[in-house]
């Protein structure tokens, strides 16, 4: 009766632990805002835009001095797991990520942004900024901070990639959003 309990606790377990990875970090907390996070002073520069919508983490749609077609915008320096990229399943993370950036970036809000030397734009046509938010914080270093993204350095925009890896070292050993459970950084 003993091995009967004990395999059928053992099967409950196996798959409670194969719900869970199916649900790609459902059950993740939401982000945590570290609040504070250390400067990022813009080199070039700066110009006001009007928030649209948020896409997804690291992508939104903004008009820059509030006039003008809608550009998509991404970030410069940082990455966060996806949710929306066509033939891509949603990472752990992702959500919870989204749903922090559409917090910070609500449609209608002000932010300030710059370019960094090296290009304007992606391959896929998106203009490259870094972004501070009305209440003057680097938006990358938030997200980098709270453990909604990584950093990600691209060349050759590495103005804040200093930065935000050291930002990313803290969120790593805090175990905050990615990198804690249930995607210990496996979101990507």
């Amino acid at each position: 009766m003993r091995r009967l309990a004990a395999a059928v606790l053992a099967l409950v377990a196996i798959v409670g632990v194969l719900v869970a990875a199916s649900h790609r970090g459902a059950g993740a907390p939401p982000v945590r805002d570290v609040g504070v996070v250390p400067a990022a002073i813009p080199s070039a520069v700066v110009f006001r835009a009007q928030v649209v919508r948020v896409v997804d983490g690291d992508t939104f749609l903004a008009r820059r001095d509030g006039r003008g077609p809608p550009l998509r915008v991404r970030i410069i320096g940082a990455d966060t797991p996806e949710t929306v990229k066509p033939g891509v399943p949603v990472r752990c993370y992702g959500p919870q990520a989204s749903a922090f950036t559409k917090h910070l970036l609500g449609v209608g809000s002000w932010v300030r942004a710059a370019y960094e030397s090296g290009g304007t734009t992606d391959r896929y046509g998106r203009q490259l900024w870094d972004v501070w938010l009305a209440d003057g914080r680097f938006l990358e270093a938030v997200l980098v901070a709270s453990g909604a993204a990584r950093a990600y350095p691209y060349a050759p925009q590495l103005e804040h990639a200093a930065l935000l890896a050291d930002l990313q070292r803290q969120a790593q050993a805090a175990g905050r959003g990615l990198w804690g459970a249930p995607c210990y950084g496996h979101s990507f």
